[in-house]
């Protein structure tokens, strides 16, 4: 059968989000900028009317928010729009730079709370008036914070997207800090203002830890770094193909929802071509789950009579370089050539002077692998160095004495 390729595109969503797909999740970005404004405006208010570090710490959280839910939004619609000539893979990745400047946002706002926290324990004063208001905004800060985190990660799983799930890990971290700030309050009513200023601090480091955890993620992406496990399990599907004989060079990265790569399969070489086509055919529809733009390239089974004669020939050639430049090393065993999809490996045990010094022993090693490697181009060389236990029968050198020198 002939090697073919096949450039592989997700059935259900395809390289480009469809209008459904691009419509709800616009939808759900307009709706997290709302309620994010709402959010800000009523925080910084009542912040500004008690005093509390705690709730103004949150309004700039909340206003934060406002920021990457406004770039989420830009995201969205941006990352949707097809592959043209200067972008021929799309705009995914417009997601995880959208989602690194986030990250990046949240870093600065944490280092304002916590410079205001410091300095309200430790050099200023300042009375915190505790009221319904102070608790109202808080608690009704969680309920919409509930609800857009919800909406947002339900979005962000269907349709794998990383700025959704970077929106939605803003108002996750906001119902957390809003429980902490508003404990604080609760101690600051009976008088232990300092409560409210330790508040903002854990509110800082809350949002800290989701702000690291965000930024590696979104790094990992934006250097391409293959998705865990990801590529063993889909060989693992593909492998369970019939008539799949191997799944070999699996190479993934994300780019926004999207996950992008080559693998190459192996099939039998006694298939019909349409039956190959059959195959190909089970394969697209394995990897249509991963949201995938894969290029699978197809090649056939080894005729493993070739490879056989190919690596008795090689066993040879390197036997016959061994020979001729014995003088290099005592004795060599366990030669063994193999052959992979990276190519033809030779490894040996080679038997060196007891007393030679590390030195001479890598000069001997780097000479034997020059001389293998001009008469076999593009073999990889593996030596396992011993040295002479004094015991050989085929040689009169004394192996004990200083770099074996002495006959």
């Amino acid at each position: 059968m002939v090697s073919s390729e096949r450039e592989l595109v997700n059935s259900q969503n395809g390289t480009v989000c469809g209008e459904e797909c691009a419509r709800e999740k616009k939808s759900v970005a307009v709706s997290s900028v709302l309620a994010s404004l709402l959010l800000t405006a009523g925080k910084l208010v009542v912040g500004l009317l008690t005093g509390s570090l705690g709730i103004l710490s949150e309004a700039a959280h909340s206003a934060l928010d406002l920021v990457a839910a406004l770039i989420t939004y830009f995201a969205v619609r941006v990352s949707d729009k097809p592959a043209d000539d200067e972008h021929h893979y799309g705009h995914a990745k417009v997601e995880n730079l959208s989602a690194l400047i986030e990250s990046i946002l949240l870093f600065i706002t944490c280092a304002w709370i916590m410079y205001e926290a410091v300095k309200r324990l430790f050099f200023e004063s300042v009375s915190i008036e505790v009221n319904f208001w102070s608790f109202a905004v808080l608690i009704v800060s969680i309920l919409i914070d509930f609800s857009r985190s919800r909406a947002l990660d339900r979005v962000a799983k269907k349709y794998n997207s990383q700025a959704l799930e970077a929106d939605a890990l803003h108002f996750s971290s906001d119902i957390l800090s809003s429980l902490v700030v508003l404990a604080g309050l609760g101690f600051a009513k009976f008088g232990i203002t300092y409560a409210d200023s330790l508040a903002a601090l854990v509110v800082a480091v809350i949002v800290i830890i989701a702000s690291w955890r965000l930024a590696k993620r979104t790094i990992n992406a934006l250097l391409d770094k293959a998705p865990r496990g990801l590529d063993r399990q889909i060989a693992d599907e593909v492998i369970e193909t019939p008539g799949v004989a191997g799944v070999h060079r699996v190479r993934l990265r994300q780019a926004g929802g999207q996950i992008y790569g080559d693998l190459h399969v192996v099939i039998e070489r006694s298939i019909s071509f349409v039956d190959g086509h059959k195959i190909a055919t089970l394969v697209e529809e394995k990897l249509a789950r991963h949201s995938s733009d894969i290029l699978v390239h197809f090649e056939p089974e080894d005729d493993w009579e070739v490879v056989h004669s190919t690596i008795e020939e090689t066993t040879r050639a390197v036997t016959r370089v061994i020979e001729e430049n014995v003088t290099l090393f005592k004795e060599y065993h366990d030669l063994e050539v193999m052959r992979g999809h990276t190519g033809t490996s030779v490894s040996m045990h080679i038997v060196l002077p007891k007393g030679i010094t590390v030195e001479k022993a890598r000069e001997c090693c780097d000479n034997l692998e020059r001389c293998i490697q001009k008469e076999l181009t593009g073999v990889c060389v593996n030596f396992r160095i011993e040295p002479c236990d004094g015991t050989c029968q085929q040689c009169n050198e004394k192996c004990d004495v200083e770099n074996g020198a002495e006959k």
